[in-house]
C-alpha cells in the first residue's frame, strides 16, 4: 500500500476529496497513528533477525544476527531519550586483509541521551570474521538499510588492513519479543521463555555464574529482556520481535509493515481520528464500529488454511503432551 492510496481512501470515507476539512498532512498523521494501532491489535509488524548458514555469503535483507554482551544479564528495547532505534550487532560484509590487533570498530553516536553502541572485531589470519557488540547502541533515530540517518560501520586499522565492510544490525521500534535463539558450535537453539514473576523467583539465584543462556524473559512495562545464566562468551543469537510500523511521510511511500490484510484495517481508524478532531462524534463512532467488525474478519482470513498432517505419530505425541 502507497501513502497516497491510503489517503485517498480516508478521504472517500470523511468526505474530503478537496482537502477542505482536513489538511493533507492532517490526514497523513491520522494514517500513521492509525498504523500504530493496528500494528498493536494485530501484531502484525514481525521482524525476525536470523543468522545466515555457515558458508552461506551474507545477505543483509534476509540475515542480520544479533550479538549477544559477555556478563550482561539485561537487553534494554527503549533508549533513555525517548527514541526507539538501537544497534544491536554488525554483519560483516567483506573481510578485507592485513588488519592487525590494533583493528577498531566505531559506529557513530546517537542524539543528545542516547548510549553510543560500541563493538570489537574478531580476526583471523588477517580478515575480520565477526565483530561482536560490546555494548548496544540506544536512543538512535529509527532508519532503514539505505536510508540516509541508517547508522554506518567504520573499521579503521593503523596496522594497514584493507577492505573490510560491514552492516549494522537495527532494532526499530521493537515493543515486544517472541523468541530469542543462540548460534552455538554448529548448532542452533532456542531459548525458554518464563514469565517474569517466574523468572524472577526461580532463575536468577546465582549471582556470579555464567554460561550460554537457557532461558529469557522480559519485563515489558520497563522495555527490559532478560537472559539466564548471562553468556559467558559473545554469541550470535537470533531475535523475533514485534515492532510499531515507522511513519510514512511523503504520498509515495510504500508501506512494506502493516501488510494485507492488515492494512485494509487503517482506513477506518484513520477516518474515525479524523472525525474525532471536527468532534463529529457520531461519524467517529461509526467509523469505530466499522474498524472494529473489520477486525476479526481480519484475523481469521490472515490464519491461512496450512494444517499439519494429523495422523502423523510424531504429532500426536507432542499435540499430547
Amino acid at each position: 500500500m502507497i501513502l497516497s492510496d491510503y489517503i485517498t481512501q480516508v478521504q472517500f470515507l470523511v468526505h474530503d476529496q478537496t482537502f477542505a476539512d482536513f489538511t493533507q498532512s492532517e490526514i497523513t498523521s491520522a494514517i500513521n497513528n492509525a498504523r500504530t494501532s493496528v500494528a498493536l491489535d494485530f501484531h502484525c509488524v514481525r521482524q525476525s533477525f536470523i543468522s545466515s548458514p555457515a558458508l552461506t555469503p551474507p545477505n543483509l535483507s534476509l540475515y542480520n544476527p544479533v550479538s549477544t554482551i559477555p556478563s550482561q544479564e539485561v537487553y534494554p528495547l527503549f533508549g533513555p531519550n525517548g527514541n526507539n532505534g538501537q544497534i544491536v550487532g554488525a554483519q560483516v560484509l567483506t573481510g578485507g586483509s592485513g588488519y592487525s590487533p590494533a583493528t577498531t570498530v566505531t559506529f557513530p553516536a546517537p542524539p543528545t541521551g542516547g548510549v553510543q553502541a560500541t563493538a570489537v572485531p574478531v580476526i583471523a589470519n588477517g580478515v575480520i570474521q565477526q565483530i561482536n557488540m560490546t555494548n548496544w547502541g540506544t536512543g538512535y533515530d529509527t532508519a532503514v538499510v539505505g536510508s540516509a540517518g541508517y547508522p554506518t560501520v567504520t573499521i579503521a586499522d593503523t596496522g594497514g588492513g584493507t577492505g573490510a565492510t560491514a552492516q549494522a544490525t537495527m532494532f526499530n521500534n521493537v515493543f515486544n519479543v517472541l523468541s530469542i535463539s543462540y548460534i552455538w558450535g554448529n548448532q542452533r537453539y532456542m531459548l525458554r521463555y518464563r514469565s517474569f514473576t517466574m523468572f524472577q523467583a526461580y532463575m536468577r539465584s546465582q549471582l556470579f555464574f555464567n554460561q550460554r543462556g537457557l532461558i529469557w524473559t522480559i519485563q515489558e512495562q520497563m522495555g527490559l529482556v532478560l537472559i539466564q545464566p548471562p553468556p559467558d562468551q559473545p554469541y550470535i543469537s537470533e531475535w523475533d520481535v514485534l515492532c510499531l510500523p515507522m511513519a510514512l511521510i511523503n504520498p509515495g511511500d510504500i508501506d512494506t509493515q502493516v501488510v494485507p490484510p492488515y492494512s485494509d484495517a487503517v482506513q477506518y481508524y484513520a477516518a474515525y481520528l479524523c472525525l474525532m478532531k471536527l468532534q463529529n462524534f457520531e461519524q467517529a463512532e461509526f467509523m469505530l464500529k466499522l474498524y472494529s467488525a473489520r477486525v476479526p474478519r481480519i484475523i481469521i482470513g490472515a490464519g491461512g488454511i496450512r494444517i499439519p498432517n494429523v495422523y502423523n505419530r510424531v504429532f500426536q505425541r507432542r499435540v499430547a503432551r
